[in-house]
């Protein structure tokens, strides 16, 4: 904040019996272009400018020899005091229509601002401004969106000098549940005031973010004014079974404010848009994490736990156990006749079976319990701090309601289980799954409809046609646990944020389109298969997905980047990594991914891998990203032509670049020619894009994201 006092340097004056021709040779002397007009006793009189003496010359046409500065000089003086804001300054000079303005400080003249005086400081600030909110983007490094939103709460205040914060964040359309999202740094009135911010929020006008009065729930509480308010609006990823995208409206109230800055109202303005849009854009990226994370740990058609789950719950309570010498049991549930049903009734009515099977289930078991869906038919229930014979007690209760639930036609459904307790001398958290999976079979074998333990004469029973039963049924439950509708759901949501990614980037809207169209038709080039080619296609969708954990200003710098930057630049294929490798049918995609910035001489990252030990997917869109890098408009340069990119890149074929793919490029650009009637070096963008055809859809397992079969060509 500018205060007038940081202009108090030597004051230039003048007497009213001066004349005129003697004030213009002061200010050209001392190159300033107002004076102070002083009475004999050094008082302030009036004010004499530049544009004073100007307007006396074209209105009089008189000499200025022998005028006074009494004649034309301001006696009516707009002054300020010392610590005045900028804005104040500004303000009064807009409404006076003056250029310079007095600092006095008890009757005495400590200094004087210029128009551009105040215009430098107003900069200086704003810079100051945007650097310092340019460090909340710095901290907040977590996609967590919990952990984003604490972090939002501790470091949005800081800007403001705020003593208190609250991150609050509503479903759209649900103002009258509880809030979805609420973070708080130390709020006192955190559970009195929600209700009167919303509506303070929809009357505040959308140019102003602080006011003065606080709503009385803050004040009984012990909030103090002033306040600044920010509108959030949050839009995520279209949810499972859901017709639109998530959508959270919310705000970041600070209250209490450091008083020098809540002087600056147009600083804090300022500020507040800076913070608005870097707190949307971080929690719209966390919110849309979230949504894809869960997509793969929840069951699409039941929506309790997927598979997945199971395995990270059932790794971290063997641990947990193991170390506290506790029981923990697991339960397989089977739907008995299940194929029976989806071949009489339907597989509607299938599904709606195994709907009810598990709305069952969550009604019935505990809190800790941990409830997955295991296969087609199959849930497994994980009960911590449980021994057997009590999970049995569940598990029949579980059976019998069960047998309660109606299908059309009055068919009734029935469950087997088996139950094992964990063994703290195995080593394996497997093993206690094998031995409820034995304990199954025993139920199945007892007739079904009923729940038995595992023991130890089931093991003593196995002979070699029991095992091979045992791997058919592990295998069958392994391909069944593969989801192909939760893939589908999971590839179309990182899709979603691929291009919420690149829709913040003006110069990348279409980056990963382009580099996948240009990484198909290089593979397809090098004939490398369907397989093969829709491998590199799934790579290059998901290529930059790790760019999310980078900073927006490291991504859109127009110029060259720091040591630093390019260092936190160079982790996106890690961050990328990090985020899919638990996804284990993106497994040979995520290797792609990881190395597509390693290049030829091995002076590439992250493991500076070189020639033929980098994966050929990877080689593949390390040539089309290039490519595409060099015919796109960037920050730093402008598009080249097709031509002059294929020159450049051959250049460093052999070195940076795999010159077989970069030579598989360049045949492609002939083909396309051939087929277009044009020569090599007059192609354009536009016809790249029609060879081959690249329209995607999602379907399932087979094929994600395998191209139409609509116009589909090489």
């Amino acid at each position: 904040m500018l205060e007038s006092s940081d202009r108090s340097g030597a004051i230039v004056t003048i007497s009213r019996e001066d004349t005129i021709q003697h004030a213009a040779a002061i200010m050209r002397a001392h190159n300033v272009g107002c004076l102070i007009v002083s009475d004999d006793d050094g008082q302030l009189v009036g004010l004499i400018t530049e544009r004073d003496i100007a307007h006396h010359i074209a209105a009089t046409g008189q000499s200025l020899d022998g005028a006074e500065v009494a004649q034309i000089m301001t006696d009516h003086v707009v002054s300020c005091a010392p610590g005045t804001p900028t804005g104040a300054v500004r303000k009064l000079m807009t409404e006076h229509r003056i250029r310079h303005v007095p600092i006095i400080d008890d009757g005495t003249v400590v200094g004087i601002l210029s128009a551009r005086d105040v215009m430098g400081r107003q900069l200086a600030e704003d810079r100051a401004a945007a650097e310092e909110v340019a460090m909340l983007s710095n901290c907040l490094k977590s996609i967590d969106l919990n952990e984003a939103a604490e972090i939002v709460a501790a470091e949005a205040p800081k800007l403001f000098g705020a003593r208190n914060c609250v991150l609050c964040l509503r479903r759209r359309g649900s103002e009258g549940d509880d809030p979805e999202l609420i973070s708080s740094n130390r709020c006192p009135c955190l559970d009195g005031h929600m209700r009167a911010t919303d509506d303070a929020l929809e009357a505040l006008p959308s140019d102003s973010f602080c006011e003065d009065m606080l709503p009385a729930e803050c004040e009984e509480c012990g909030g103090q004014g002033p306040r600044v308010l920010i509108p959030l609006d949050i839009r995520g990823l279209k949810e499972a079974g859901a017709d639109s995208e998530k959508h959270l409206l919310g705000y970041l109230c600070m209250c209490h404010l450091d008083p020098d800055i809540a002087a600056n109202r147009e600083l804090i303005s300022y500020k507040a848009k800076l913070t608005r849009e870097i707190v949307t854009a971080h929690l719209t990226n966390a919110t849309r994490y979230q949504q894809a994370r869960l997509t793969s740990l929840t069951d699409a058609l039941t929506g309790v736990g997927s598979r997945k789950m199971l395995e990270d719950k059932l790794q971290a309570e063997f641990a947990r156990a193991k170390r506290y010498k506790r029981p923990f049991s697991v339960a397989i549930i089977d739907l008995d006749h299940f194929k029976m049903i989806n071949d009489v009734l339907g597989h509607g009515v299938g599904d709606e079976a195994i709907r009810k099977l598990a709305d069952c289930m969550k009604e019935e078991k505990r809190t800790p319990d941990a409830l997955t869906r295991y296969g087609g038919d199959e849930f497994v229930i994980l009960m911590p701090e449980t021994k057997a014979e009590q999970a049995e007690i569940l598990l029949e209760r579980i059976r019998v309601r069960v047998r309660k639930i109606r299908l059309p036609q009055d068919t009734t459904l029935s469950i087997s289980c088996g139950v094992a307790e964990s063994d703290p001398d195995q080593d394996d958290p497997r093993d206690v799954m094998r031995r409820a999976d034995l304990a199954l079979y025993g139920a199945k074998n007892a007739g079904r409809d009923c729940v038995k333990l595992w023991n130890k004469t089931m093991a003593r029973l196995i002979d070699a046609d029991d095992l091979e039963i045992e791997k058919i049924k592990t295998l069958q439950r392994r391909v069944a646990g593969l989801s192909e509708k939760a893939e589908k759901m999971f590839m179309e949501s990182i899709w979603g944020l691929v291009q919420a990614l690149e829709a913040k980037d003006s110069y990348a809207k279409t980056h990963t389109e382009s580099v996948m169209h240009y990484a198909v038709g290089i593979a397809q080039t090098m004939e490398l298969g369907p397989k093969h080619v829709d491998l590199i296609r799934r790579a290059a969708m998901i290529h930059d997905i790790g760019k999310i954990g980078i900073p927006d200003a490291i991504l859109a710098k127009p110029g060259d980047l720091t040591p630093h930057e390019r260092k936190v630049i160079e982790q996106h294929p890690l961050i990328a990594v990090r985020i899919l490798e638990k996804m284990s049918f993106l497994e040979r995609e995520v290797a792609i991914v990881r190395h597509h910035h390693e290049k030829w001489n091995g002076h590439g990252y992250p493991d500076g891998l070189a020639r033929t030990a980098i994966p050929l997917g990877s080689r593949v869109i390390a040539v089309a990203d290039t490519f595409d890098a060099l015919t796109a408009v960037r920050s730093y340069h402008e598009a080249r032509s097709i031509a002059e990119a294929l020159r450049i890149m051959k250049d460093s074929a052999g070195y940076e670049l795999d010159p077989d793919v970069v030579a598989a490029l360049a045949t492609w650009f002939e083909h396309i020619s051939k087929q277009c009637g044009t020569d090599t070096d007059e192609l354009t963008l536009d016809h790249l894009g029609e060879w081959p055809s690249t329209k995607v859809e999602f379907i399932g397992v087979a094929g994600l994201f395998a191209p139409a079969e609509a116009g589909a060509s090489s």
